[in-house]
């Protein structure tokens, strides 16, 4: 496939997620964000020449802390394409004409994303009691409906009404951070209240554990920075992975000191490009 352009830009938003931490200053750039993490910068570009980005027709990518910072480039012509999980690119395409989904040649194979939840490393039996829960959720139907409900409908056009969790007297606070960024799963209501697919699932995960629910706001690039420093106590996370084989999930970008629970939901990898860009023309 031709490029008329000679420099094609495809955007990953969390693919790498611990690259995003608002601790660190922006002239740092990638290799300073690596370092601080313990990610250098020779990992990296190994992970990102074995995977789906060596094989679809960009010659370079760029990270952004937020989804709106990413739509405006992409909006403005700065970036041609933008990699999101299915589920928000499905949202974004909802809500407008202006974009749509890129559908690399065949022979570029499908690259899928685990959902799951971070924990610090001490935390690995409260991770645990998490991971029966969704378990427990996935066997007796109720993830699939609330799938349903505050992911598919939602797309569909469906406007989801807040979560207030329920409450347990002189029960353990679960802080769960919400970074308002990642529509139908974590996103606010125009009048500020947290909604999503992610709240309902925490919310019934307290429930469940008769825990207490507390949504902190954060934002997307602070997560790991909230979650080390005891802000939080569970933050949002996607890998890559083989969901037949969840040991073999692509963890390199996942925070050192950090355990994930049992992933609660699985997505294709997808590009999302201007409905008038020249690629979908095959030039």
């Amino acid at each position: 496939m031709k490029k008329s352009a000679s420099i094609l830009t495809i955007i990953v938003l969390l693919m790498l997620s611990v690259l995003n931490t608002a601790a660190l200053a922006e002239e740092q750039g990638v290799l300073g964000r690596l370092t601080k993490l313990n990610v250098d910068e020779t990992t990296l570009t190994e992970a990102i020449s074995e995977s789906y980005f060596s094989k679809v027709p960009f010659s370079r990518y760029q990270f952004f802390d937020n989804l709106n910072s990413m739509v405006s480039a992409l909006a403005s012509g700065h970036i041609t394409g933008m990699a999101l999980d299915e589920y928000t690119a499905k949202y974004l395409l909802s809500r407008t004409e202006e974009y749509t989904i890129y559908n690399p040649p065949e022979s570029v194979p499908s690259y899928a994303l685990n959902f799951s939840m971070l924990l610090r490393g001490e935390d690995t039996a409260l991770r645990d009691r998490i991971s029966e829960a969704i378990e427990s959720m996935k066997s007796d139907g109720t993830l699939e409906a609330l799938k349903k409900q505050y992911v598919d409908e939602v797309i569909a056009g469906a406007e989801p009404e807040a979560i207030v969790p329920e409450t347990f007297d002189g029960a353990q606070t679960l802080r769960v951070a919400l970074t308002g960024d990642r529509p139908p799963m974590d996103y606010f209501s125009e009048a500020g209240n947290p909604i999503g697919f992610n709240t309902a699932l925490v919310s019934e995960i307290g429930k469940r554990l008769a825990m207490n629910v507390e949504f902190v706001p954060i934002d997307t690039a602070a997560r790991a920075i909230a979650l080390s420093s005891q802000i939080t106590d569970v933050v949002f996370w996607m890998e890559a992975g083989d969901f037949g084989n969840w040991a073999m999930a692509d963890v390199e970008d996942q925070p050192e000191n950090t355990v994930a629970t049992v992933p609660f939901l699985k997505g294709a990898f997808t590009i999302v490009v201007p409905a008038s860009s020249e690629l979908l023309n095959g030039n």
